[in-house]
């Protein structure tokens, strides 16, 4: 882990250069194989780059729904989270694809303490703490009911049949037979999950709740679920900070910049199912610190490089390395760039979304308004990215000085209501994604 400071802030300059222009010849010869056996078409905003689909199956896994996890250590503050005695989590989550098979990821990345799970269970939801019982299947991991994870350590359970249709909510019930507080998470689910009384009812159709802290908004335990889908499926990856996480959208609506996106574009011109998935953390930074969550840099490998079919990927960030760390404009720069060349080594598309204003906030200071233009214009600048949506332009409101988010899209001026999320996700050209 590493925290940039301004002082530092050359050196890691000269050191990003160094490892862009070594990774330069890498994208090229990506770029070149990818013009020879394969002539992708050309979308609005875009050079059309886009990892080749796999030949060898019809279907494969693919990426429904994930979440960016991090320390529950945030901003150097513990967050509260519950603490499970003998007792059943039922998440709610939102599956961006569709397939026939299902599987799940458990997980206790960053965390410092041991995860038991006794049983799990995955269904399509009914409503709030009820699943559609015909759908209720019984996960195993490598053939157990259960499973133990220790500090760090992930794991995919075995595959069951389930038929998911696109764009449904679909309930994942753990089971924690001893006593377990959550030392890793993702703090803004979006969705109203459950916690249960004593007792393993990952089976039952309506979870018993608690007495007493029986919901939660948190992502605990899972952080992935993969679907048996079309192997030409593709996937477009959305990186950034709280506005692509979420911070205002309402709760259950499934209204985020990048479920607008997902539920405007569930095929492609070409037929192939599309999925966007969110890898949103709030207060998150691109580059210069990884007090909440790892940075964007250091993370980009595990949230976007690492999922099968991404063909896009879309970077919002950098405005908490402003408003957190005043580092310089070129910093945040040099990591896009970073970011670029990763992602045309690996033949992805890899588009930039302006930095929205923050005049009228906490964030607004004249110092990093200057840096924040500079870093749009850089975006805005053609060859940097491979396309840009101008989130700015679609809500700033013109007749403000400094520029700041109209009032009618922004909870507290620094990120969108409602409305705004909607604004930005139905500006996004859909021909960047073919």
């Amino acid at each position: 882990m590493i925290a940039l400071t301004l002082c530092g802030a050359a050196i890691y300059r000269r050191e990003m250069r160094a490892k862009l222009a070594m990774r330069a010849m890498v994208g090229c010869a990506a770029a070149l194989a990818l013009l020879l056996g394969n002539s992708p078409g050309i979308g609005a905003q875009t050079l059309g780059r886009g990892r080749p689909t796999a030949q060898a199956s019809t279907e494969q896994w693919v990426d429904a729904w994930g979440a960016s996890f991090l320390s529950t250590t945030v901003n150097g503050l513990v967050q509260a989270v519950p603490t499970f005695r003998n007792q059943t989590y039922r998440l709610n989550l939102y599956s961006k694809l569709g397939g026939t098979q299902v599987r799940v990821k458990l997980s206790d990345k960053f965390a410092t303490n041991t995860l038991m799970v006794g049983a799990a269970h995955i269904a399509l939801r009914s409503s709030s703490n009820s699943i559609q019982p015909a759908t209720d299947r019984a996960l195993t991991f490598s053939g157990q009911p259960g499973v133990t994870l220790t500090a760090g350590s992930e794991t995919w359970s075995d595959p069951v049949t389930l038929t998911v249709p696109q764009h449904v909510t679909v309930a994942v019930s753990t089971y924690v037979p001893g006593t377990y507080k959550a030392t890793t998470f993702h703090p803004t689910g979006l969705h109203t999950s459950y916690i249960s009384r004593a007792g393993n009812f990952t089976a039952s159709t309506t979870l018993p709740l608690a007495t007493f802290a029986n919901t939660t908004t948190l992502v605990l335990m899972v952080s992935g679920l993969q679907v048996w889908a079309p192997s030409t499926s593709k996937v477009a990856v959305a990186l950034g900070d709280s506005i692509t996480d979420g911070a205002c959208a309402a709760n259950n609506a499934n209204a985020t910049w990048p479920d607008v996106l997902s539920a405007r574009l569930p095929v492609l011109a070409s037929g192939n199912p599309f999925a966007v998935i969110n890898m949103g953390i709030g207060s998150n930074r691109l580059v210069a610190s990884d007090l909440a969550g790892p940075s964007g840099v250091h993370r980009f490998a595990d949230d976007v490089l690492a999922r099968p079919n991404v063909g896009y990927v879309i970077v919002m960030e950098g405005i908490n390395d402003i408003s957190y760390h005043h580092v310089a404009a070129s910093t945040i720069t040099d990591a896009y760039a970073l970011l670029v060349s990763q992602a045309h080594a690996a033949g992805l598309s890899i588009y930039g979304a302006t930095l929205l204003p923050i005049g009228n906030s906490s964030k607004y200071t004249v110092a990093n308004e200057a840096t924040r233009q500079a870093v749009n214009s850089w975006i805005r600048t053609p060859g940097n990215f491979d396309g840009v949506l101008d989130f700015e332009a679609v809500v700033v409101d013109p007749a403000t000085n400094p520029p700041r988010i109209k009032s009618n899209l922004t909870c507290d001026f620094v990120h969108p209501n409602a409305a705004g999320y909607a604004a930005l996700g139905n500006s996004i050209p859909l021909g960047l994604f073919t």
